[in-house]
């Protein structure tokens, strides 16, 4: 997705500073979708990056006198989105090590076996859904670069200065992420377990 023209970018954050709410809203369904996507490429849980999405939003518009152009305003807002991941990720971290309980194993050899069926499950799932569960088994960095180049169809060239590395680590991204999909997709339609 493009940005908003520049002008007409300052309009709207202008007017978003000044509490309108339809200005807020035009900027708000012009980005996020995208964001949306970048958000979802970090965090697995649909419901959490719904909140995160929010979250970077209400961020953004409190501050919007800060952007500066500096960076594209698409930019601007998935930085905040990746530090409202962040802060969401140690959340969880210490909600689950809260949550942990010891178990010894004697309390394991009474449990069943859990019955991994692949094939049942992957008649009754879309292929998008593969792709999707595939994408998100990709290292951060290479969800990114994929996402930056793939879904946002930016030249390697600015996704290597957005990311802050050499265009040589971006190849080697798309390439080794290109190959880590076909191969989950190839063993998802074929019932290996390495989907599961």
């Amino acid at each position: 997705m493009k940005d908003l023209p520049e002008n007409e970018l300052t309009i709207l954050l202008n007017k978003v500073g000044a509490g309108d709410n339809k200005a807020i809203e035009i900027v708000y369904r012009h980005y996020q979708a995208t964001v949306f996507s970048f958000i979802r490429l970090r965090v697995r849980d649909d419901a959490a990056a719904e909140e995160i999405l929010n979250d970077t939003f209400m961020i953004a518009f409190s501050k919007s006198a800060h952007y500066n152009a500096s960076s594209t305003y698409k930019t601007w807002l998935c930085g905040i989105a990746k530090n409202v991941c962040g802060t969401w990720m140690r959340k969880q971290n210490v909600a689950l090590a809260r949550a942990m309980v010891h178990i010894d194993g004697d309390e394991l050899e009474g449990l069943p076996d859990p019955d991994w069926n692949v094939l049942s499950q992957l008649e009754s799932r879309e292929m998008d859904e593969i792709i999707r569960a595939c994408i998100d088994r990709l290292p951060v960095a290479h969800r990114e670069a994929f996402f930056w180049t793939w879904f946002e169809e930016e030249p390697m060239e600015r996704v290597a200065e957005r990311l802050e590395c050499p265009i040589g680590t971006i190849k080697s991204r798309l390439f080794n992420a290109r190959a880590k999909i076909s191969d989950c997709v190839r063993n998802a339609v074929g019932g290996a377990q390495a989907y599961v």
